[in-house]
Parts: C-alpha cells; structure tokens; sequence
C-alpha cells in the first residue's frame, strides 16, 4: 500500500479525516484554545503511532501481531508506562507479556 501513490495518498487522507473526527469528538471536552490543541497534537501522535504499526506489519507480512505491533508504536511514542496486556485471545495465548 505504502509503495503505490494513489493508494498512500488514499490513506494518508483517511487518517488526516480520521484525527478531525477524533479532534472534533474531544473537543467537546476542549474549552481552552490550548486544550484543542493538545487533543489535536494527541490524536495525530497515536494515529502516527498506528500507521507506523501498520506498515512495519505489512513490511513483516502479518507475522507478528498487529495488537502487538500497536503496542510497541504506542510505546515508543508515550513511553512504556503506557504499555498494556491484551486479554487472552479465544486461542489461549497471551499478548504482550512484557508490560504484566
């Protein structure tokens, strides 16, 4: 996807509609110029956080997890105190061990 122009360019507009809806839902919340921003600078850190995860999946042909994958983007953008443990899967494996 990443590689053909018309289908980055595809996605690259998703995301950006997709942080103006997430900006727009918190903003609700926002009553401060400078709140609307941090929710804007915040929505656009964890959708580059997904899109990094996304492609290095893609790159990985789905070997590793993409909750996995999800994981370790958000981590290394707010630091591994954010980290979390998936539940059990119906499969009986455990995701992200690392941060229990």
């Amino acid at each position: 996807m990443i590689s053909t122009p018309a289908l980055r360019a595809k996605h690259l507009d998703n995301h950006y509609a997709l942080q103006q809806a997430i900006v727009a839902a918190l903003e609700a919340d926002a009553v401060k110029d400078d709140k609307a921003f941090q929710a804007q600078a915040a929505a656009s850190a964890c959708l580059a956080a997904l899109h990094t995860a996304l492609v290095r999946w893609a790159e990985d042909d789905g070997r590793t997890p993409l909750p996995d994958m999800i994981a370790k983007a958000l981590a290394a953008v707010f630091g591994e105190d954010m980290a979390w443990s998936r539940p059990k899967s119906p499969g009986g494996t455990k995701g992200n061990d690392s941060a229990s």
